[in-house]
């Protein structure tokens, strides 16, 4: 085994801190405030941005993280430009833009609990609806009650009516059928 020279020494220290810095300048990053906002504030944009294809289609026009300033200095800047972006964005498809923040508020408005106001209401709705579903019960039965009544008897004058207009051809039919079976004896 041989021995490695100064030269062969001072390299390997060399490149040991050049990584060594690497590093270090790569976990200063991670965990400065500035780099954490920067990060979480890409991964928001990314999940909204892509929601928003999923609604509204892919306009084709999409910022890179690589263009961003980095920083607390372009997160202001974005931030400032939001309304105005968010502005440009919906003007394509207002009924898309409508959905979305109908959806957003029906979801926060899920997440709050009810206060006790609108719970007494609630009760009070609930109460109402049932007192006017028993109202509208005894009314459809007073109805149908009278429909009944009156058409019972012109039900009745009807069968009667069949009853004899029936009982009127079978005593036709009857007396033609014995005058049929006379004439037939008479010819033989």
């Amino acid at each position: 085994m041989t021995t490695p020279s100064p030269e062969q020494i001072r390299r390997d220290i060399e490149n040991t801190r050049a990584e060594l810095a690497s590093d270090v300048d790569t976990l200063r990053e991670k965990v400065s405030p500035s780099g954490i906002a920067h990060r979480r504030t890409r991964a928001v944009k990314g999940r909204l941005g892509a929601v928003k294809d999923k609604v509204m289609g892919s306009t084709g026009s999409h910022a890179s993280s690589s263009g961003m300033s980095s920083g607390m200095s372009g997160l202001a800047d974005k931030a400032g430009r939001a309304p105005h972006t968010m502005k440009q964005q919906t003007e394509g498809n207002p009924l898309a833009a409508g959905l979305i923040a109908f959806s957003a508020g029906w979801l926060i408005s899920s997440l709050i609990p009810a206060s006790e106001k609108e719970r007494r209401i609630t009760l009070e709705a609930k109460d109402q609806v049932s007192d006017n579903a028993d109202t509208l019960t005894a009314q459809l039965r007073e109805a149908a009650q009278n429909a009944k009544d009156n058409l019972e008897g012109p039900a009745r004058e009807a069968a009667d009516s069949v009853k004899s207009t029936a009982a009127g051809a079978a005593g036709t039919v009857k007396s033609e059928a014995e005058s049929a079976s006379q004439e037939i004896k008479g010819r033989r």
